[in-house]
């Protein structure tokens, strides 16, 4: 069973607020009849990066690096894991470490697939957990610290036109992520009410584990990626700047 809610992310979305905006300037452009459009996909996530490190105000897309969630909400039942979890004010470090080796845009039928890399990502914030790990029980809340040393990352995403304001737009419709870690960590702090010996004992437990914990936790991992990208990224690019604009035809 995994569940897991993203909450503060609707503070950032105004989708169909009122008028479109003009393309931002620095944002790179790639025609979608241009017979090197993955080129230039790919070409183009280089170019963006500076500007989703410090973010895009016009498309009220917030600053990547760092990248800040408010709440997260997790639920995970499995042999190895079974609890709920709140996280607060995390704060997420390096989604802007990416290099892309594939970006397709399948312009026919409206979907992209994209691969990339990732380098040292680090979350820190604040949790309450309740449940069990391996047979052990743990309960606390205080701060956490999680990093990965790298990430290889598998994105798909379909789209349909859609109107906004009369202006013809792609829109998400679907997504979906997988991710393979290498180097994952975590360390909490606070459990069982500042009981520094079973804080200790658990955490170690943890770092014995970790690989085998993280495959029980990789799906609450790629839906929070899927999260972010589909509804923080994706949503605005595609509603505020129309399809013929985004995506023009090369004369």
């Amino acid at each position: 069973m995994l569940s897991i809610r993203i909450v503060g992310l609707g503070l950032f979305l105004s989708i169909v607020s009122g008028k479109n905006v003009k393309i931002p300037k620095g944002l790179p452009t790639c025609y979608r009849n241009d017979p090197n459009l993955n080129q230039c996909m790919v070409e183009a996530t280089d170019k963006i990066r500076p500007m989703l490190r410090a973010g895009i105000p016009e498309l009220k897309i917030p600053s990547l690096e760092p990248f800040n969630l408010p709440q997260v909400d997790l639920q995970q039942g499995s042999q190895a894991l079974n609890f709920r979890a709140t996280l607060n004010d995390v704060v997420i470090h390096g989604l802007t470490n990416y290099k892309f080796s594939r970006f397709d845009f399948d312009v026919k039928n409206l979907q992209f697939f994209c691969e990339a890399h990732l380098d040292s990502i680090q979350l820190n914030g604040n949790y309450n957990v309740t449940g069990r790990i391996l047979i052990a029980p743990i309960v606390g809340n205080g701060k956490f610290v999680a990093k990965i040393d790298s990430a290889d990352a598998v994105v798909y995403q379909k789209y349909e036109i859609g109107d906004i304001k009369g202006n013809k737009h792609i829109i998400p419709v679907f997504t979906n992520s997988s991710i393979n870690v290498s180097g994952p960590k975590a360390v909490l702090d606070g459990l069982f009410d500042g009981n520094k010996e079973l804080n200790d004992i658990t955490n170690k437990a943890i770092s014995d584990n970790v690989d085998e914990l993280f495959e029980d936790l990789k799906p609450v991992v790629e839906e929070t990626i899927t999260r972010i990208m589909e509804d923080l990224l994706l949503k605005h690019l595609t509603a505020n700047i129309p399809y013929d604009q985004l995506y023009p035809v090369k004369p």
